[in-house]
């Protein structure tokens, strides 16, 4: 009797931290219209293996035009690309950026392979989110303020 306890108990118990752990994408929100025409600063990233925080978000910023381009900083440098946005995807041609060595330190890079592996995007709270494919991380960005 003791063992059909224990297995219920453990089978409960993983139960609940299957869906306690799945994020409530109830408060997510995916129109692109909250995305453009706005200056976007990247704070972080979360992947499986790390987390990036940016100690600069105002050198690493990202700006979706109505005309269908973005416009980058890569921290010293500045770039853009073509991209596509519908529903809750969005994906970037290919990026052309300026190639100033930035100093030592610098995540110009990372944030730019990053960027070009984006597939989806999602709002919460009104920031930023854009995923990259298989759960393999999804970058951060807040509005950037307007200035006085």
């Amino acid at each position: 009797m003791k063992p059909l306890i224990l297995s219920a108990a453990l089978t409960f118990l993983v139960m609940s931290c299957a869906t306690s752990s799945e994020p409530n994408l109830s408060d997510h929100r995916y129109d692109a219209a909250e995305v453009i025409n706005k200056t976007w600063q990247w704070q972080g990233t979360v992947t499986p293996v790390e987390k990036i925080t940016v100690q600069h978000p105002e050198n690493y910023t990202l700006k979706l035009a109505e005309n269908g381009l973005a416009e980058f900083r890569f921290d010293c440098n500045r770039g853009g690309a073509d991209y596509q946005i519908s529903d809750s995807k969005l994906s970037f041609g290919h990026m052309m950026s300026t190639r100033m060595a930035c100093p030592e330190g610098s995540l110009d890079s990372v944030y730019m392979k990053q960027l070009q592996e984006v597939t989806l995007f999602f709002i919460k709270n009104n920031d930023l989110y854009l995923d990259m494919p298989a759960d393999s991380g999804t970058l951060h960005f807040k509005e950037q303020a307007l200035r006085q």
